[in-house]
Parts: C-alpha cells; sequence; structure tokens
C-alpha cells in the first residue's frame, strides 16, 4: 500500500474575527487544514484530540490565553512537540518577553503578514521534523527528548520508574509481512502505550520512542506495575490482528533463522524491563539504561508479554514479575503451547467487526488504520470519511461497542 501525503494540520487559536476570516483563506491554498477554536479551553480540548502539526494562538485568547495554553501543552509529552506560534500585539512584547522565552516556539506581531507568516510555517514544522521525532509514524519524542527527561528525573532525586519496551518476534513478522505491515504494529504499540500511560498514569509522565521497536515511558513507582499490565493486556488482544487468520490460529510463523533452520516463531509479545530509584540512587542516564538492558535481555529468555521489575540490589532471580498469565490478569494466547485463545467477540475492536460483517475488506481496513493512526480520529469516523462505509453501516457496531463498554472508559479505537 503506497502511503497518501497527509495534508498538514494547523489549530487557529483566536477569537478576532477579522484573523479568523482571513488566516484561514491564506493557510487553505497553500496546503493547511486549519480547524478553528474560539478561545483557549476549546483549542486545549481540540489539540489534545486532534495532535496537530502546528499550532497558532492569540496571546490575548479568552478563556485560557495563549501563554498558558502553550505551557500547558509543553508539559505533556503527546503535544509538548507540536510547535507554537503566538500572536501578539508589539507593544505587548517587553511586557511578555519572558513567557515568550519560556516555551513558545515562534511569535508574529499582530495583524500577520501572509508571507511572513508562511516561512515561519514553514521553518517551525522543518525544525520540528528534524530534532523531536525518533520515528514519523508515533510523532512521539525521540532520543534527545528521551534523555533529557531521564536526566531531569534523575536530578531532581525523586522517585521515579525508567520503563524500557520492546516487541517480541518483531523481526520475523516485518520480514514475513512487509515493512508496511510492520509499520502498522509499530504505530498500534505507540497508541497503546500512550493510551495506558493516559488512562493508569500521571499526569506528569512521559512516553518517548527510542526508534524501530523500542519504547521508553518514565512514570512513578506507585504506577509502573499497573501501566504494565494494561499494557500487556492491550497488546494482547489487539497484535495478533495484525496477522493474517491462518497465522493467528497455528499461533506462529514459519520462518527462517540465520543458519538457515526451519523455525517456528511465536506470535508477537511485549517485553518490559523496570528500573526504579525507589530503594537506590540512579546516578546518571549511562547506569539507567545499562540496568533496563540487562533486565531486557533477561527477559528474551522468558516466553510471551511479561514484564520485570529491577528493585536495585536485588537478584535477578528475584526480579519481581508480573506474567501475562497471573491471577490478575486473563491470558490471550498460550505462548507456551504457542497456540491461541479463542477471540471473544465482546473484545474485538470495531474494525474487526466490520471486517467479518463484510462491509469493508482487508485492504481497506488497512489503509484507514494508517489515516486513523497517524490523525488519532476515530476509526469509524475515519472510514466514513474515506467513503468506505456510510454512518448508518456505522451506527449499529457504535450502539453494540457503545453497550459492551458502557461500564469501562472512553478508549481510542484500535485494529
Amino acid at each position: 500500500m503506497d502511503s497518501l501525503p497527509r495534508t498538514k494540520k494547523i489549530v487557529l487559536a483566536e477569537n478576532e474575527p477579522v484573523i479568523v476570516e482571513i488566516l484561514p483563506q491564506f493557510l487553505k491554498p497553500i496546503g493547511y487544514e486549519v480547524l478553528i477554536a474560539s478561545d483557549g479551553a476549546i483549542a486545549l480540548e481540540m489539540i489534545k484530540r486532534e495532535l496537530p502539526d502546528l499550532i497558532i494562538a492569540d496571546g490575548d485568547l479568552t478563556g485560557i490565553d495563549g501563554f498558558a495554553l502553550c505551557k500547558m501543552l509543553k508539559n505533556d509529552f503527546l503535544t509538548s512537540y507540536i510547535p507554537i506560534i503566538i500572536l501578539i500585539e508589539k507593544k505587548q512584547i517587553r511586557r511578555r518577553l519572558l513567557e515568550v522565552k519560556e516555551g513558545v516556539d515562534d511569535y508574529i506581531i499582530k495583524p500577520p503578514d501572509p508571507i511572513d507568516l508562511e516561512i515561519r510555517l514553514e521553518m517551525a514544522l522543518r525544525r520540528t521534523d528534524h530534532h523531536v521525532h525518533a520515528n514519523s509514524l508515533t510523532r512521539l519524542p525521540g532520543n534527545k527528548a528521551i534523555e533529557s527527561e531521564s536526566r531531569m528525573r534523575i536530578k531532581d532525586n525523586n522517585p521515579f520508574s525508567f520503563i524500557y519496551l520492546d516487541i517480541d518476534n518483531f523481526k520475523s513478522f516485518n520480514d514475513t509481512y512487509g515493512y508496511l505491515r510492520g509499520d502498522g504494529v509499530i504505530m498500534q504499540t505507540a497508541r497503546i502505550l500512550t493510551d495506558s500511560v493516559k488512562k493508569c498514569g500521571d499526569e506528569g509522565d512521559f512516553v518517548g520512542h527510542v526508534g524501530g521497536d523500542d519504547f521508553v515511558i518514565i512514570t512513578t513507582p506507585e504506577k509502573e506495575k499497573v501501566i504494565a499490565k494494561e499494557i500487556i493486556k492491550e497488546f494482547d488482544r489487539l497484535i495478533p490482528l495484525h496477522y493474517n487468520e491462518q497465522d493467528r490460529v497455528i499461533g506462529y510463523l514459519a520462518v527462517k533463522d540465520r543458519q538457515d533452520n526451519d523455525i517456528k516463531a511465536p506470535l508477537m509479545s511485549i517485553s518490559i524491563a523496570v528500573v526504579n530509584n525507589k530503594t537506590s540512587k540512579i546516578h546518571n542516564v549511562l547506569e539507567l539504561t545499562e540496568l533496563a538492558s540487562e533486565i531486557k535481555h533477561h527477559l528474551k529468555t522468558i516466553t510471551g508479554s511479561k514484564v520485570l521489575i529491577n528493585r536495585r540490589g536485588v537478584s535477578k532471580s528475584k526480579f519481581d514479575r508480573a506474567h501475562a498469565g497471573d491471577k490478575d490478569h486473563k491470558e490471550h494466547r498460550d505462548h507456551k503451547e504457542g497456540l491461541p485463545a479463542k477471540e471473544d467477540p465482546d473484545t474485538l475492536p470495531i474494525g474487526q467487526l466490520l471486517l467479518r460483517a463484510k462491509l469493508i475488506d482487508d485492504n481497506q481496513l488497512t489503509e484507514a488504520l494508517f489515516e486513523h493512526w497517524s490523525s488519532r480520529q476515530l476509526l469509524g469516523q475515519t472510514l466514513v470519511k474515506m467513503g468506505l462505509i456510510t454512518q448508518e453501516d456505522l451506527a449499529p457496531f457504535i450502539e453494540r461497542c457503545q453497550k459492551i463498554n458502557s461500564q469501562k472508559p472512553p478508549k481510542f479505537e484500535h485494529k
């Protein structure tokens, strides 16, 4: 499947009628999709839902002004990378200079000059693409941001947990199904991690993408286990759906190893290595990553999705272990036997339900999922927008999912 060029999305947080009227007329013809928010609270909700490529905010925005909005967005790992351009009155620059320096990526004097604005937009997007993204698929903070966040936690010396996550048997999947299907797994995993942290973690938690199939979460020791278990639960529920039904049924891929021997590669699982400073001080980032790497290597000897927590100074044999099959978590497939458990229709996401109802085919679902993961728009809405189904087709499935999840908090749609 060839990836289609994606229109850059801008949120314009503005309540001055003249600017609201003029800027979209200028931005749309040069290739930007413009979403307008009339006050700070609406803008904040819209930005977290849409995850735009860039934000233009008026410094005098009502509700939450542009500067306060900027601080809130820069403190959230999901939005911290998004460049923000503030529109400001010339007479206010000296008075608000410190706020401009503390997190605003750029500013433009009101009313904005169209040519100046176009150049500023292109420069801001170019800086962001070069500096932040370890992988353009996930749009999560990359290695520099991970290192900076880790240094800050170590320097503060408050209790923190550094969680290193790695997908087992990803290479076998990628070699068998191709890099585009592999990209889908990476995107899906990124969303599982961010959703799990948002659902189970703390407000100041961090999620980063090291690259490839390696990710990092930084949270508190109190939340490390609950986040890890939520990730394992969702990963084991959703990732098998990336395989063809035949491979899912037998529970493995028939592949060759490096010595050209026939082997059975199990379905993908996730290894979660946790290092915290609860009982012993961590001195630097190198020490932190070496400890996480040591645990990760040990995890590779254990089959299935699992989490091991280093309590610093405790031998490897005494690592805390929370496997996908423990009493608090129903195992979604028997990794030891290599056989998948029967799929529960109540746990299937809406994409699979539409596929089984033959309203879409597998290629259409795959294409829609890439757009869905990139835009963070609900999958059902994406399918309707792409013209693959109608709103009437979607309605009974939405109603069914709402009934099943009536006791659960709303979740981001997956494959």
